[in-house]
């Protein structure tokens, strides 16, 4: 074999197994035996060795995946992404390689093919990452004497751009819901609810109607990564949630819900069309998503001198890293204004001499 053959192997088929669990509960899920040829009733522990040391890479993918969301509690989407990285990188290159027999030169020939294919150092990132995440799971769930994560370099990224909404498209989107209808009030009420907690959607369509402590103005929820978090409304956002529910007539208990004799509630993929025909009318040119209210969120609190940690708590960030990448980066406007209030080389002043004694 030619270790820096850089040549694209076919993928892999995805083990029925995992194929079957795909659409499963947690609880529901069946977890593959990672040493199918081992003797359990035996307590040799030299057999358990030699089981670890011939373990394929194949075979530890899906109890990987499985850890990842009911162990971890990743996202669906964060889970997605990495069944992805597998399927179309990691299992055709790596696949059929003994866990325990990945070396060194084994990544740098990976890092070798992916730079023939011109990845991204985005999608470079989220295949080392994948794999970093897969060798710590054999390391420390399976206990493979695996290569250490710790010696895979991710590459630099740069800081992303973030947009947001300045406090002027603010009003002007404010302006252009038509709250005569319940459709306009319902999407004031979420769009205030938004701005006011920083909440990712998911997090804001899961409320229901009891959710929110009217006299603490505060809720708690559960978010990525089975994170628990405290959020704060404002009084504009329980205004027009109150209006909004007044106008109800139905019994679903969630807090947004869709229209008709039977509503339900309100789905992510719902709210995208109406934000888009929002910034339409408004004649906003960016690309205004719940994502980008919730950007505008940490960047209003940055922007007023809040500290990166109290907005790690706020947005519910599980690393402090991933809002100090967002967020500590800071406008030109708000520099200058730094500079104008904290530079100061003006000359001391001089003291005033003291006063001379009495003499009557």
């Amino acid at each position: 074999m030619k270790l820096f053959n850089l040549s694209s192997r076919p993928a892999e088929p995805v083990p029925a197994a995992e194929q079957n669990n795909q659409s499963k509960p947690a609880d529901q899920i069946r977890i593959p035996d990672p040493f199918p040829n081992s003797t359990r009733e035996s307590s040799d522990s030299t057999q358990d060795s030699t089981d670890a040391a011939r373990m394929l890479f194949a075979a530890a993918s899906e109890p990987f995946l499985i850890h990842c969301q009911v162990e971890r509690q990743y996202s669906t989407e964060s889970l997605g992404k990495m069944r992805e990285c597998l399927r179309s990188w990691l299992l055709p290159r790596f696949g059929s390689f003994a866990v325990a027999d990945l070396r060194p030169v084994h990544i740098l020939a990976f890092r070798a093919a992916m730079a023939a294919r011109n990845l991204s150092v985005a999608r470079q990132y989220s295949l080392l990452m994948t794999l970093k995440l897969f060798l710590k799971f054999c390391r420390t769930v399976l206990e493979i004497d695996c290569l250490d994560p710790a010696s895979i370099r991710l590459p630099k990224r740069t800081a992303p751009k973030v947009e947001y909404l300045t406090n002027t498209e603010i009003q002007a989107l404010r302006e252009c819901i038509d709250s005569s209808r319940i459709s306009g009030v319902r999407m004031r009420a979420l769009f205030e609810t938004l701005l006011a907690t920083g909440m990712r959607i998911s997090e804001a369509l899961s409320l229901n109607r009891d959710s929110i402590d009217p006299s603490t103005k505060q809720t708690a929820i559960v978010g990525k990564g089975g994170k628990k978090r405290t959020v704060f409304f404002s009084d504009d956002a329980l205004r027009w949630i109150a209006k909004y529910v007044e106008r109800r007539s139905d019994l679903n208990p969630a807090l947004f819900v869709t229209y008709g004799a039977n509503p339900k509630r309100l789905s992510r993929g719902d709210v995208p069309r109406f934000l888009k025909a929002l910034a339409h009318s408004a004649g906003i040119q960016k690309h205004v998503t719940p994502h980008l209210l919730r950007h505008t969120f940490c960047t209003n609190l940055r922007n007023n001198g809040a500290d990166i940690s109290l907005i790690k708590e706020l947005a519910g960030h599980q690393e402090i890293q991933t809002t100090a990448r967002y967020y500590l980066g800071t406008d030109t406007e708000v520099l200058k204004q730094a500079v104008g209030r904290y530079l100061d080389y003006s000359a001391p002043k001089a003291e005033e001499p003291a006063a001379a004694p009495s003499t009557s």
